[in-house]
């Protein structure tokens, strides 16, 4: 084989392997999941387009723990990328698509079937509505002390700062940050835990 001939084919091979790995790990995030074990891991929440182990590493991430059952939490691409980084992976090779937020949904509840022969029971308060009762919110008081995350691309502060107002999980809630004073408004991600996401 000639000279010229061997040394393109290498060059070729060589452009193939570096576009490999340079190509961009796709997470196409999913609007809507249920989780029935105890964590939630990303391979649940998006479909993951990556090489190899790469593909199940990524899928394996552990995002928090499930939701009880009857209730569901809403989490956001920022938050994702949060937890990524806290598992020590570089978010600067992955691209997501799909949905901005997932809404992710513990198993259903599960509701205890009366025999008739044991007698007959009166009917309960989803019974007279004609629906079941919608689960209650997480509800975080007014005065709670909580850990703040602002992300700007690449850039993550850490910060600590008080509710200003009682909010539900999931939703926005008022804070004011101890180290300068100020109010802002944050996704609250748990009873502790609030973000706020900037381009």
């Amino acid at each position: 084989m000639p000279r010229t001939l061997v040394t393109r084919t290498i060059c070729l091979a060589l452009a193939a392997l570096a576009a490999v790995s340079c190509r961009a790990e796709v997470i196409d995030l999913r609007e809507r999941v249920q989780i029935k074990g105890e964590r939630i891991l990303l391979g649940q929440l998006a479909d993951i387009d990556a090489v190899g182990e790469r593909a199940e590493a990524l899928g394996a991430v552990s995002i928090g723990p499930a939701p009880l059952p009857g209730r569901e939490r809403t989490l956001t691409v920022g938050y994702l990328k949060l937890r990524l980084r806290r598992s020590g992976i570089d978010c600067g090779t992955l691209t997501f698509t799909g949905s901005e937020e997932v809404i992710v949904s513990g198993p259903p509840v599960t509701t205890e079937v009366v025999d008739p022969a044991a007698g007959a029971a009166g009917p309960s308060a989803a019974d007279a509505h004609g629906a079941s009762a919608a689960p209650a919110p997480i509800l975080v008081p007014r005065g709670t002390r909580v850990r703040l995350t602002v992300e700007c691309g690449a850039v993550r502060v850490l910060a600590d700062a008080t509710t200003q107002e009682e909010a539900a999980v999931g939703a926005l809630v008022r804070l004011r940050v101890e180290q300068t004073r100020e109010t802002v408004s944050a996704q609250l991600l748990s009873p502790t835990e609030a973000l706020i996401t900037r381009e």
